[in-house]
């Protein structure tokens, strides 16, 4: 039934143009006749009206033959989209320039008086479908894709004009979705329109805490985050704002599957967007780690035992390989395996009962050993504090005097509760010693 109807589409084209031609009206109807006569299929009966039409050049009335054709093409799917996407696949088969964005410019008058409009994702199907077919007008090109990316962005809006992160979106997630099989181009320029449109009617803080709300692939929140970070609008002294950023980004690499899932343009511009100390923990191939207190306190195993202690700067020995995991909760947590000795961690064994008191809250139990130990990272202003993963009740502390013996300054743990009180000596800033031999 679809066939036989655009064959008559076919014939109605060829009898529009017969009756625009500047040429004799009987021999223009006899070449229509001796094509309806040939009843050839519908692909050869285009060609054979497309090689007719080229004979009767029109002269003059190009728009008024346009809009006729347009006229008939449209009242031929007549609000059936799937008949749309028929003539559609005919398109190509034209011969002529003409006919051919008559179809293209009709289809797209079409599509926006049906409710398939109204959805991003329709338009983009159309536009795709476009762009895989020749001789489509850039001026038609441009014209479905701009559409597409502000009904996309219109979409997008909801979430940042609501209060509640438990608000779902069904059709926002729908077109989240289907973005993730498309290139990150048209995310990019939704996203443009989208912060024009949302940082206009909303504070930067509300839509830096809102874009958290959406449900998207890491990749896509890699770049909505890095896009929303580069707005001038966000570029502030404004401390709140500038840690619900951090906080977003932290938030991304906390995900298990982060560096497998995003690629690696993104994630550096993730991690330069990042503190010092952090950055390093994801870029550095070593570290070494100095207790803030003193610039010549470097940790790594005391002169004569197996303790840790912090100690002059020297790279050679203070330089450590960084281990990422995660632990059950999905938070990311870090070991630092010892590029001298090659087969040592830094590990904290667990305090003895009765380790700490009301007038001892400090325990010496930060060995140099070969089994594994992970660190909790907690950063603050001036560097970055160690918590034990393995109880988060325990923080490295070091540059206390009265805990040394001799030459050998040992670091220590305090009580995690501690932390606030003890913040110099328990915070510890990170150098990049990549180059170390």
């Amino acid at each position: 039934m679809a066939t036989l109807s655009f064959t008559w589409l076919l014939l109605l084209l060829g009898l529009q143009y017969s009756f625009a031609a500047d040429h004799n009206i009987q021999n223009t109807e006899s070449k229509i006749l001796s094509i309806l006569n040939a009843s050839f299929p519908v692909q050869e009966l285009l060609y054979h009206i497309d090689v007719w039409r080229n004979d009767a050049p029109l002269a003059g009335v190009e728009h008024t033959v346009s809009s006729n054709l347009e006229s008939v093409i449209r009242s031929e799917v007549a609000g059936d989209w799937e008949r749309g996407k028929l003539v559609l696949q005919f398109a190509n088969q034209a011969r002529t320039v003409q006919l051919k964005e008559a179809i293209y410019t009709a289809l797209w008058k079409e599509l926006q008086q049906t409710k398939q409009i109204y959805d991003p994702s329709k338009i983009l199907d159309f536009y795709e479908q476009l762009s895989v077919h020749t001789d489509v007008p850039l001026e038609l090109m441009d014209l479905v894709y701009t559409a597409f990316i502000h009904r996309s962005a219109q979409l997008l809006e909801a979430p940042f004009h609501t209060g509640s992160p438990d608000a779902t979106f069904p059709l926002v997630n729908s077109l989240v979705q289907r973005l993730t099989f498309s290139t990150l181009d048209y995310l990019r320029d939704i996203l443009e329109v989208l912060y024009d449109a949302v940082l206009a009617l909303e504070t930067p803080l509300s839509v830096v805490e809102r874009l958290s709300y959406f449900t998207a692939s890491l990749t896509q929140l890699a770049l909505a985050n890095l896009q929303l970070l580069d707005r001038e609008e966000l570029k502030s002294t404004n401390v709140t704002v500038q840690q619900a950023l951090q906080a977003n980004l932290r938030h991304l690499l906390e995900q298990p599957g982060f560096e497998q899932e995003v690629e690696a343009t993104l994630r550096a511009e993730i991690y330069a967007s990042l503190p010092k100390e952090e950055q390093l923990l994801y870029t550095a191939r070593k570290v070494c780690i100095r207790n803030v207190t003193d610039p010549s306190a470097y940790i790594y195993e005391c002169p004569q035992t197996y303790l840790i202690c912090s100690n002059p700067a020297d790279q050679k020995k203070a330089a450590y390989f960084i281990q990422r995991g995660h632990s059950n909760d999905s938070r990311p947590q870090f070991a630092f395996y010892s590029a001298f000795w090659r087969n040592r961690y830094i590990l904290m064994e667990p305090a003895s009962v009765g380790a700490y008191s009301a007038n001892h809250s400090i325990t010496k139990n930060v060995y140099s050993r070969v089994n594994i130990n992970w660190w909790r990272v907690e950063y603050g202003i001036d560097g970055f504090s160690l918590i034990d993963a393995a109880t988060e009740k325990s923080v490295l502390c070091g540059g206390d005097p009265s805990h040394w013996d001799g030459e050998e300054h040992h670091v220590y743990t305090r009580r995690a509760t501690e932390l606030a009180a003890h913040r110099g000596e328990c915070t510890w800033s990170l150098e990049d010693c990549s180059d170390a031999a």
